[in-house]
């Protein structure tokens, strides 16, 4: 699988895409030869001197099969938001998946 993770306007890029990372490699564990690539793209919409609900985790991921799977998390840490990301994106893909073998 490939992964491309993207850090726009948050401090600590590099400890985010490990972060990131981690998560999405523990999430889709189960599931080594559905996936051909997973894109993540870790946000703060409204600039860092701006608090709020702002911080968006956006993954794109793509199946065997050319099936697109996008999970969008938002909320005011981006810690939590990778985290809450990356359990949907497990349940979804193991619905889809199943559903693909049914």
């Amino acid at each position: 699988m490939r992964v491309q993770i993207q850090v726009i306007g948050l401090q600590g890029a590099a400890k985010l895409r490990r972060f990131a990372a981690q998560k999405l490699d523990v999430a889709l564990a189960c599931f080594p030869d559905g996936i051909e690539a997973a894109s993540v793209r870790l946000r703060d919409i409204n600039g860092a001197d701006r608090g709020g609900v702002d911080k968006l985790c956006r993954v794109v991921l793509t199946l065997r099969g050319d099936a697109v799977l996008v999970i969008e998390e938002l909320g005011s840490n981006i810690l939590q938001a990778i985290e809450r990301a990356a359990e949907r994106l497990r349940l979804r893909v193991s619905r889809q998946l199943s559903r693909a073998h049914t």
